[in-house]
């Protein structure tokens, strides 16, 4: 990778001895709308980034997406949700846009920085696949909870120290997606423990009624929150019994 300060005459310069700024692109990204409010996770997490890198560097593009890290990568930055918010970055579009111009020869950007890798992806595939895919363009992909590279260090030709970041980094990657793989489990089994309960999530089904109760937590229960069971509706019930009999004892069609 040759990064444009490289052809400024003095290879052995720090880099804001050439007066040439190294052009960064950010890449943010928050969960599903009904999670997260993005008009806050992307203005911090674009904060973050900035205040990580080195003076000579400047974000240059805005890159970022409202939706799962956990979607296929062909799947991503391909949604809209993100229309939907008032959110106070201009945006020069998402994964997808991001990948492309990173292959283009005229990119404005040398490298990518996000405030973690998780925000790049929830699966430690796509995320190493679109960091190989940056690599491969000759891109750098940051991370604002990583040391920074040391740009200012004179290049005399020995290369970038990366073996220790990057185990760190496929850790912290490994750390993002059996968090969301336990809360997801453990999510499972409460609902399903709910249920065995007897409890009701949503609305209820033809032929029953909610019977709504104190939710059993004091703190949501001081909110007016309330939880329900399912009881037989006095005259939907008898109907969805009816159509039990005519179908499963008489056989009809």
């Amino acid at each position: 990778m040759r990064f444009p300060w490289e052809d400024s005459g003095d290879i052995d310069a720090p880099i804001e001895a050439t007066g040439i700024a190294m052009p960064v692109a950010w890449l943010g990204r928050t969960s599903t709308d009904d999670q997260q409010d993005p008009t806050l996770s992307l203005p911090r997490q674009l904060h973050n980034a900035r205040d990580a890198l080195p003076a000579q560097c400047t974000i240059v593009a805005h890159f970022y997406d409202v939706e799962s890290g956990r979607m296929d990568l062909d799947a991503r930055g391909r949604g809209k949700a993100h229309e939907a918010f008032d959110i106070s970055i201009a945006r020069d579009g998402g994964i997808q846009d991001l990948l492309a111009e990173a292959k283009r020869p005229d990119r404005r950007f040398v490298a990518v920085i996000c405030e973690s890798v998780e925000r790049v992806a929830r699966r430690t595939y796509f995320g190493t696949k679109i960091e190989y895919e940056l690599e491969q363009a000759g891109v750098l992909l940051l991370a604002a909870h990583e040391p920074m590279p040391d740009f200012d260090r004179p290049r005399t030709g020995r290369a970038r120290k990366c073996a220790t970041p990057t185990l760190a980094r496929r850790v912290k990657q490994a750390v993002a997606e059996w968090y969301v793989l336990n809360m997801l489990e453990l999510s499972w089994d409460a609902f399903c423990e709910h249920t065995e309960q007897g409890w009701n999530v949503g609305k209820p089904c033809y032929g029953y009624r909610a019977k709504k109760t104190p939710h059993p937590v004091a703190a949501k229960r001081a909110e007016g929150r309330t939880k329900s069971r399912l009881i037989p509706h006095p005259v939907e019930g008898p109907t969805v019994t009816k159509i039990f009999e005519l179908r499963a004892v008489r056989r009809l069609g």
